[in-house]
């Protein structure tokens, strides 16, 4: 099963920091990309249930980087 999940961020280099935040922690079954200001997650497991388990947790460690950055400018 492979699951393609896409995230728009405010901005390419907001984009750039969260793909090295959480880079780190993802196994070779896990890509994360960049298209533009988009972070493209590829993921490839051999069932629906790992696939969720994996998302849960990329999406969590996605968050909490988040909330780390600087808030970005409004405008």
């Amino acid at each position: 099963m492979t699951v393609v999940v896409r995230h728009r961020c405010p901005s390419v280099a907001i984009a750039h920091a969260l793909r090295a935040a959480v880079a780190a922690d993802n196994p070779p079954y896990v890509t994360v990309e960049l298209d533009g200001p988009e972070l493209v997650v590829r993921l490839t497991t051999a069932s629906a249930a790992s696939a969720r388990t994996t998302l849960e947790d990329l999406l969590a460690c996605l968050s909490a980087a988040e909330r780390a950055l600087p808030s970005a400018p409004s405008g």
